[in-house]
């Protein structure tokens, strides 16, 4: 029920911007517009499957959020040469959202491990593709983080409270199926 009205609101919101588009009041070209969509889905989806547990769920909330963030990206900024862009970026998102999926059950390791592994793997592509190298690669993540520094904090303080809320919750199930079980 409730994805599917995270849907009707998704079409209520991409209607009145093609509406506004089309009037002529704002410009957005089709491939920023995609972009709003996949961040509001994926987010919707990321935050409906954490407080579920469903992590194949929050895996593709995550990875279509952050697609999202990457059309934003490509049709805002100005990047010299976008092929070398994709790859590195794909394997970026797929270990942020395997991170967020480990960070949902961080009892399992599997997917810190890959995480890792794939964190690893795009840095690495990131300096072989790279004309500026590792070190041109780490100035623009440390700038990057400098300016968005507020925004990791607070996404990363609602992910523990949610997390903790998750807990809680799954604790007074518990408890209440124990003395259920001793009645």
């Amino acid at each position: 029920m409730q994805n599917k009205l995270i849907v009707v609101y998704l079409l209520v919101f991409l209607s009145a911007i093609i509406l506004l588009r089309m009037l002529g009041i704002i410009e957005i070209s089709n491939s920023e517009l995609l972009g709003y969509a996949l961040i509001i889905y994926g987010l919707s989806l990321f935050y409906t499957s954490f407080i579920d547990g469903k992590k194949v769920y929050l895996f593709l909330g995550s990875v279509l959020f952050l697609s999202g963030l990457l059309l934003f990206f490509i049709e805002n900024f100005e990047f010299n040469d976008m092929n070398s862009l994709i790859l590195p970026a794909s394997v970026f998102i797929l270990s942020i959202s395997s991170f967020m999926v480990y960070f949902s059950d961080t009892g399992k390791k599997l997917p810190l491990y890959f995480s890792v592994i794939l964190l690893t793997a795009g840095i690495g592509v990131t300096a072989l593709m790279s004309t500026q190298g590792l070190p041109g690669f780490f100035s623009n993540v440390i700038s990057v983080a400098e300016k968005y520094w507020t925004i990791l904090i607070i996404l990363i303080i609602v992910i523990i409270l949610v997390g903790r809320e998750r807990k809680e919750k799954d604790g007074n199930v518990k408890s209440i199926t124990k003395n259920r079980e001793d009645e």
